[in-house]
């Protein structure tokens, strides 16, 4: 079990048996290195309110533990136990919401948090108004949306601003080529939109291992389920500066949404749950118990996401600039094959459903790493669970799964609910978004098939009769 102790203010005293993350008001004195303070000094303000200030840290405490905290001595390297210590100031409304955040977080990250909350009277980096960027005046916007520099968050701006919103975007700064692809589709959208209100935020919270602990590599882990947590938290951030109620969305297709297991042995592993409607449900819950007011949403929940292609196939900036979003879960990587990332490598779960939405809509020209090309050979040069070709493997493995079953009423709801409750309502709206992304991908792989006689027909045991 880890056992985490967070600091916000300087602490004489904490106990030898804890590992120690700081989040101090300088951050050259902590080894949680963040600007998380942008949030609200953009606005022109000192500090955000009590209640959103503690779900900052909250938010920053776990995304640090989950980034420097290795899933590899844990009994099944997975799921890890948590006890976590963490200062806030409205003490009593945490303390009423515990359990919910426990259960919240331990079914998006898919660990065994616990939390352990003490009173702090310290404000995070109150001290200073912004003096670099110009102030943003936050009663011009009406919403806040999320922005990764993705296919769906792309394309979910361009449904806000054609109805007319004036939206806040907010990105998380992961690696500065990232945020500089983030920052161009921005203006490339400021600049055909230029008669409504944009603007964008990116924030950055980068964890140093415990400062207590060893020099062992059991201090670093490569997932990161509790980021989309963190870029919430941060969104909300922005919210409570254009107004108590302004809504937060999280633009993100119903098939990576409703995070369906592809194999047994993969339940829910190629991709986070933070658009499950469990997860954003229970959150809205969590945020209004405590007295927060902003909602969370996710308005493309019911869509697959060949269907939002569908919505913006005809729109110009849509069809200039979709090759440069980047939906890969390991964007970095192409580095080791000598490609200046982000790239998109073409061959994860995420760049597969990606590939899939654009060419059942007649999009057939994207940017991929182009070491890599699917195919029977592409399977059977990394023939193995861990190499690059797991992920198209078990694609195809549930491809085939459904195919087999499609007359089965019980097949897809069953697939549903493994991975968590869901109304008899929902059943049938994802089911819907099940079939039709299944749908998406059948198009693909026969599109595939026509261009390169690559054998993935063949892999799949297609007949064609189907």
């Amino acid at each position: 079990m880890y056992d985490i102790w967070v600091n916000k203010e300087v602490v004489h005293s904490v106990p030898n048996d804890k590992l120690i993350f700081n989040i101090l008001s300088k951050n050259q004195k902590s080894n949680v290195k963040t600007d998380v303070e942008m949030l609200w000094r953009r606005f022109g303000k000192l500090y955000v309110s009590d209640i959103i200030e503690d779900l900052l840290i909250i938010g920053i405490s776990v995304f640090s533990v989950d980034k420097r905290l290795s899933r590899r001595i844990s009994e099944d390297n997975w799921s890890r136990s948590i006890n976590v210590h963490v200062p806030v100031i409205e003490l009593e409304k945490w303390l009423s919401v515990k359990a919910e955040l426990e259960e919240l977080l331990s079914f998006l990250s898919g660990d065994h948090w616990t939390f352990h909350f003490r009173k702090s009277k310290e404000k995070l980096r109150g001290n200073k108004l912004n003096n670099r960027y110009e102030l943003i005046d936050g009663s011009q916007f009406d919403c806040v949306s999320l922005f990764s520099g993705g296919l769906d968050s792309f394309a979910g701006a361009l449904t806000l601003l054609e109805k007319h919103q004036n939206p806040i975007f907010v990105g998380f700064r992961e690696y500065s080529s990232l945020t500089r692809r983030q920052a161009d589709l921005i203006n490339a959208i400021k600049k055909s939109y230029n008669k409504q209100k944009i603007n964008f935020i990116p924030f950055n919270v980068s964890p140093r291992k415990p400062l207590n602990a060893d020099d062992r590599d059991i201090y670093h882990e490569n997932t990161s389920r509790s980021r989309s947590f963190l870029f919430i938290v941060g969104a909300v951030a922005v919210a409570s500066s254009i107004g108590d109620n302004a809504p937060v969305y999280i633009p993100e297709n119903g098939f990576i949404g409703i995070n369906v297991p592809l194999t047994q042995s993969r339940n829910g592993s190629c991709s986070t749950r933070t658009t499950h409607p469990r997860f954003i449900s229970s959150l809205n819950r969590l945020l209004e118990a405590v007295g927060i007011k902003h909602k969370i949403v996710n308005f493309y929940s019911k869509k697959s996401k060949g269907e939002i292609v569908a919505e913006h196939k005809n729109n110009e900036v849509f069809r200039n600039y979709y090759k440069e979003t980047i939906s890969c879960a390991h964007p970095s990587q192409s580095r080791y094959d000598k490609i200046t990332p982000p790239t998109n490598c073409g061959y994860c779960y995420p760049c597969l459903i990606r590939k899939a939405s654009l060419v059942s809509n007649g999009f057939i020209e994207d940017v991929y790493n182009f070491n890599y090309k699917l195919g029977k050979s592409f399977i059977e040069e990394y023939d193995s669970l861990v190499g690059k070709s797991s992920d198209l493997r078990a694609l195809l493995y549930a491809v085939r799964k459904y195919i087999d079953n499609v007359h089965n009423d019980l097949f897809v709801p069953n697939i549903l609910l493994s991975h968590g409750s869901l109304t008899l309502n929902e059943i049938k709206l994802y089911e819907r978004v099940y079939k039709q992304s299944m749908h998406e991908l059948i198009e693909m792989i026969k599109y595939e098939e026509k261009q390169h006689k690559d054998g993935l027909l063949e892999y799949l045991g297609w007949t064609g009769n189907k």
